[in-house]
């Protein structure tokens, strides 16, 4: 691997979940990526040191140096989407049954994974259990998006559909918010599109084109959205709730 490739490879790992303003131009990605990082780092930035935290699907644990507590815990399933070696993980789970006592943790963040497990309303459920009282859940899901971690991409939620997922499992919603609206979804999917579709075997024309074409395309997209707001669908759903005593 070259230099160059070297360099940009770890440029584009470090703004991949956690974007820079900069990364607008080289990552292809940017708008649904920050949009999600900023809502994480709010909630985040809210959370007691003292907090014991659980990442349910927790991969590489993208966002864990957001979160000041030193009580954090990872688990994901073994083999789906994502290579296991480059996980993060304090326990391998089954992707339903958490490994965990009831009632063990203050804050449960699961990111871009209830698409995923074959039954989200026994996840759901699990989370429940092996929160504290007036523990919380922060739950981010895709809305508009293309397959991916195939085949093991199984759903989309309305939020209607996350009201009853939550509301049922003994939660209560306190914030149910839109990451984008029509223009973020339109600059989102095309700088995507353009992306992937890209043949070219050097990586650096491809680097240039998307400096040139992608970049543009998103910057427009989030000025016509926060023009226009976030109206009439979204790239994503983030999800915060406590949990309700029964």
């Amino acid at each position: 691997m070259t230099i160059f490739n070297k360099i940009k490879k770890q440029i584009i790992e470090n703004n991949f979940f956690r974007p820079r303003w900069y990364s607008v131009f080289f990552n292809p990605y940017f708008i649904g990526r920050s949009t999600l990082y900023q809502q994480i780092k709010k909630f985040a930035n809210k959370v007691s040191v003292e907090a014991k935290i659980l990442d349910v699907g927790c991969g590489n644990r993208p966002y864990r140096s957001i979160f000041k507590s030193p009580f954090y815990e990872g688990i994901d399933i073994e083999g789906g989407g994502h290579v296991d070696k480059e996980k993060i993980v304090d326990k391998f789970f089954d992707g339903i049954n958490i490994p965990y006592p009831d009632q063990q943790f203050d804050i449960i963040i699961c990111t871009q994974v209830l698409e995923h497990p074959l039954d989200p309303k026994k996840l759901v459920k699990e989370m429940n259990r092996v929160l504290k009282t007036q523990g919380k859940v922060f739950i981010t899901v895709p809305f508009v998006c293309n397959e991916h971690e195939i085949p093991y991409d199984f759903r989309r939620f309305t939020r209607y559909g996350l009201e009853q997922l939550l509301t049922e499992n003994n939660f209560k919603i306190t914030n149910l918010i839109p990451t984008t609206g029509i223009s973020g979804v339109i600059g989102q999917m095309s700088s995507a599109f353009i992306f992937e579709s890209l043949t070219f075997r050097s990586p650096m024309i491809k680097t240039i084109l998307a400096v040139l074409i992608l970049g543009p395309i998103q910057i427009i997209s989030l000025f016509f959205d926060w023009l226009t707001g976030k109206c009439w669908i979204t790239l994503d759903y983030v999800i915060i709730a406590k949990k309700r005593n029964v």
